[in-house]
């Protein structure tokens, strides 16, 4: 197998079916990651926060962010150290991150993300007072870009 390059449809097809991810942000020219849970919609990524926390105050100081997904699907053995390798796929993305602070522009968020991860179709409706107690950070894609080293395309 080769690793090759991924077309953008297909780097947003990987990324919308990514668990998790993990966001890079920078404070003072020092980088700090975490993983977070997301959603992807149209150029956007939404990731639920706490209203605190080092992520927060880093986007409140630069707004350029870095975000990955990646997977793993299975060792490639070798004959010498070298020749070792993996199956995988990988997707980068670059843009600007910003905090919500429009109820309907959170409430959509969280609408979306609620539909990604839970399998509860009668949850309650989202109470005003909840969404206001969470974070909702909003990056917008500037760039992505995808790698990988797969047997078979992604599944649609």
């Amino acid at each position: 197998m080769v690793k090759h390059w991924l077309s953008q449809e297909d780097s947003i097809k990987y990324l919308s079916k990514a668990f998790y991810g993990h966001l890079a942000t920078t404070n003072d020219h020092q980088p700090y990651i975490v993983p977070v849970n997301f959603v992807y919609y149209q150029n956007h990524i939404y990731i639920h926060s706490s209203l605190n926390g080092q992520k927060l105050e880093n986007i409140k100081n630069n707004s350029r962010v870095c975000f990955e997904v990646s997977h793993f699907t299975k060792l490639l053995p070798g004959n010498k150290p070298c020749q070792f390798g993996v199956c995988y796929w990988s997707v980068l993305v670059f843009g600007q991150a910003k905090i919500l602070d429009n109820m309907n522009l959170k409430t959509n968020a969280l609408h979306l993300l609620i539909k990604k991860y839970c399998q509860n179709e009668y949850l309650p409706p989202l109470a005003p007072e909840n969404i206001q107690q969470v974070a909702i950070i909003d990056i917008n894609i500037d760039r992505i870009s995808g790698k990988a080293n797969i047997e078979n395309k992604v599944e649609e």
